[in-house]
């Protein structure tokens, strides 16, 4: 079978749908809205309705306001796990939003069909889960990647945020398994450090640690799951200086310790 953490999805349908708080994940989440409306925050609220897209990759805070009569898919999937990266060509409107583009994504009514389609494929391909159909999915999620590519972002939601945050998160995107701090990164792109901490908690609600620590404990969850690598290895490659505090912080974020978390992982993986 496969781990969720590799590849999940959902088709709820929502009456009502009172705030939610998320942030900590550490996989990439698709989630389109059939019916209905939905209110977001993503760097400030954001509305969506029927045959729209929202793109929330790994680690990125946003939060749930409000919905109402939601008929709604959503993907989750980690994409190490699948072969992919931010760097690939349709993995690219995640990097956009990573940038600072708020990640709203109208789809033309001519490709619900195709989209649906492709939704109930993998719902039914993940139904009948086998450590051999790992291709299926990769292929299955390209091809919905596909139609994301093709979709339209609305112009009033293009970019948002200061560009010095922008600079900050790309920054710290590329540099995280460095042993990095605010002023490395105020350094890099030119701004004072006092002054970049307080752009980036304004625009983002987090600290330059808080992603600085998002992005290694996502790249923890892949080395986990994807290598045998021993704890204290993986604490060292990915900048902590102390395993007890790297512990700590993971299982804030996963409710698990690091072992806990992998032998889970590890068994779901293992099911046949």
């Amino acid at each position: 079978m496969h781990s969720e953490h590799t590849i999940s999805i959902g088709h709820e349908f929502i009456d009502n749908l009172s705030g939610e708080e998320h942030g900590s994940q550490t996989e990439y989440i698709v989630t389109f809205i059939n019916k209905g409306t939905l209110k977001m925050h993503h760097r400030g609220v954001v509305e969506l309705d029927a045959n729209m897209f929202t793109l929330i990759p790994a680690g990125m805070p946003h939060s749930l306001i409000e919905g109402e009569n939601l008929d709604v898919w959503w993907v989750s999937f980690c994409p190490s796990c699948l072969g992919l990266n931010e760097n690939d060509p349709l993995m690219r409107p995640f990097r956009q939003v990573r940038l600072g583009a708020l990640p709203i994504l109208k789809l033309d009514e001519k490709r619900l069909s195709s989209i649906t389609f492709l939704f109930n494929e993998l719902q039914q391909a993940l139904k009948n889960a086998h450590t051999n159909y790992l291709e299926v999915y990769r292929s299955l999620l390209i091809l919905i990647l596909y139609e994301i590519e093709k979709a339209t972002q609305l112009e009033k939601y293009v970019v948002t945020g200061s560009n010095k945050v922008v600079s900050a998160l790309d920054y710290i995107q590329r540099h995280f398994l460095e042993p990095i701090s605010l002023k490395d990164v105020a350094k890099a792109i030119h701004c004072s450090p006092s002054h970049l901490a307080t752009l980036v908690k304004k625009d983002t609600g987090y600290s330059i640690g808080d992603w600085i620590t998002r992005s290694r404990l996502t790249e923890a969850c892949s080395r986990l799951l994807h290598t045998k690598a021993p704890i204290n290895l993986i604490v060292e490659e990915l900048g902590w200086n102390d395993t007890t505090h790297f512990i700590r912080q993971f299982k804030k974020a996963y409710g698990d310790t690091p072992a806990a978390w992998r032998k889970q992982q590890w068994a779901i993986l293992n099911e046949a």
